[in-house]
């Protein structure tokens, strides 16, 4: 009997502790980092499908102003941060946990182009001979894989460290376009018109490479990562992802999808994507073109 009780105690220890865990997870890159909430809020959600088979979490926002994504993903590897949110590529999936479902089911590979309105007649004569936007300069981040898959088809870059730089450099002319992915554009652009008025977007040709955003975690949290890919997969499988995806403000523009139909597309290789990511059930992917 006392043995058995003695087990019970440790065993309610040790639940308890599972149960105050914390993840922490960083703030905005910058006021414009629209995308941050969908991020947290989908954490939470993940979390919530995952209680029928995990413990309840907690977690925090450490709220660090303006950190690059380079800085963040150091501090993932350092252990200081528990999970973040990424463009993927082979070297990232080899330094940590990636959970292999896609956020917004393959749509970070969709970009149309941020551009200044000065600019705007030059853009629709590329709609005619659409390889010629080869010759215009795009901002991109310095770390992201985005530069690296324009790069390697071709494609001129100015590698930027800080988000919120991008766009002033964009309203100063010193490049020619911002590529962001479909749900990111018109969210971001409420916010910084605010300060770059002359600045709009231009969605008739699009960027398209196949290309998925995951959740990563430090490899010492494998259980983490368990948690969050069951409670993914649960949001998955009932439609609440996409549920959440129609009501959320930075993904709801998207919808109807069929909206996209009608666009015209340059259709990019993406070298880094590795062979697990391209083997993904076609369940997690979106296509907008015909």
């Amino acid at each position: 009997m006392l043995r058995r009780f003695a087990f019970f105690i440790l065993f309610s220890m040790l639940a308890n502790s599972l149960i105050a865990q914390e993840i922490r997870v960083v703030g905005k890159q910058a006021e414009a980092d629209i995308a941050h909430g969908y991020f947290i809020q989908l954490i939470s959600l993940a979390l919530t499908a995952s209680t029928p088979k995990y413990p309840a979490t907690s977690f925090q926002v450490i709220d660090i102003n303006r950190i690059t994504q380079m800085r963040t993903l150091n501090l993932l590897a350092q252990g200081s941060v528990d999970v973040f949110w990424s463009g993927t590529n082979k070297a990232r999936e080899a330094q940590f946990i990636p959970i292999r479902i896609p956020l917004f089911q393959g749509l970070l590979g969709y970009r149309l182009s941020i551009i200044h309105q000065d600019n705007l007649a030059m853009f629709n004569k590329l709609l005619k001979q659409p390889d010629q936007l080869k010759s215009l300069t795009a901002c991109q981040g310095e770390h992201w894989p985005d530069s690296d898959i324009l790069e390697s088809n071709g494609y001129k870059v100015s590698r930027i460290v800080r988000f919120d730089s991008m766009y002033a450099m964009l309203a100063f002319k010193r490049c020619d376009y911002f590529p962001r992915a479909i749900f990111e554009g018109y969210s971001e652009l409420e916010v910084i018109k605010k300060k770059f008025p002359k600045l709009v977007v231009f969605d008739q040709l699009i960027l398209h490479y196949p290309f998925a955003i995951y959740f990563f975690v430090n490899k010492n949290n494998p259980e983490l990562a368990q948690q969050l890919t069951y409670g993914l997969n649960q949001l998955i499988n009932d439609g609440r992802l996409m549920q959440f995806m129609k009501s959320h403000p930075l993904s709801s523009p998207l919808f109807p999808l069929t909206k996209w139909q009608d666009k015209q597309y340059l259709h990019l290789s993406n070298q880094d994507l590795s062979k697990e990511t391209r083997a993904l059930d076609d369940k997690f992917w979106l296509k907008l073109y015909p």
